[in-house]
């Protein structure tokens, strides 16, 4: 599929991968998933993505690191955090650190749906990250 609204997952807990492919299958989305914050960028220079959901926590990083790129290079692509800790400390951090949304873990297919849908209203058109690499 390349027409639906595309998404990038960076989960390295299949339980969310698999509660989210659940809630996309059927749905115009291409989606893209990586296990790491390395993967996730380098997906992030190979093209556009309207909506990215990140865990909180990465095995080599966390959602901090990618978020900032991401605002660095787009201000567009709406930025989803999993939150695994349920730390609500951690919940307000991600909102102040310029989330849109934090969706709290075990995902609920509820929430994975309002957080497509505001994505969708907010006319999020995909606009590519530019993402600097020690090789460019």
């Amino acid at each position: 599929m390349d027409n639906g609204l595309p998404i990038l997952i960076i989960s390295c807990r299949p339980e969310n991968r698999r509660m989210l492919m659940r809630v996309f299958d059927g749905l115009p989305i291409d989606s893209y998933s990586a296990s790491t914050i390395s993967q996730a960028k380098e997906a992030l220079g190979a093209r556009p993505f309207s909506v990215i959901f990140c865990e909180e926590r990465l095995a080599d990083g966390s959602y901090r690191d990618l978020l900032q790129v991401v605002r660095a290079g787009s201000e567009s692509a709406r930025f989803v955090v999993m939150l695994c800790t349920g730390e609500w400390e951690e919940y307000l951090e991600a909102l102040h650190l310029g989330a849109e949304e934090v969706l709290r873990c075990p995902l609920q297919p509820t929430d994975i749906d309002l957080a497509l849908i505001h994505a969708m209203r907010s006319g999020t058109n995909p606009v590519p990250v530019r993402v600097m690499t020690a090789n460019a």
